[in-house]
């Protein structure tokens, strides 16, 4: 969460609330699909990692972030850069 926050510049409120703005929304999947990759936790341990939310939401963030991945370098590249921040600490 914190590798997140400080590569997009926002606050852990920010990422963990309940705003639809599109410049919090990518940033909290992209942290729910690197929580995912990254951690073998169980999707409700994230979901409550990341504001109380539900599994499924969890589910459709990371699949949503595979999609996005998957078309879109910039998004490719931010992932790298925030998984490599996280595995250099």
């Amino acid at each position: 969460i914190s590798a997140v926050t400080s590569f997009y510049h926002l606050t852990k409120a920010d990422l963990t609330g309940k705003s639809k703005k599109k410049e919090v929304v990518i940033p909290r999947q992209i942290c729910c699909y690197l929580m995912c990759e990254l951690l073998s936790l169980p999707l409700m341990s994230i979901g409550k990692a990341l504001g109380n939310r539900n599994h499924t939401t969890i589910l459709y963030s990371r699949n949503k972030v595979e999609e996005m991945k998957a078309v879109n370098d910039r998004v490719a590249k931010d992932i790298d850069d925030i998984k490599n921040i996280v595995l250099k600490k």
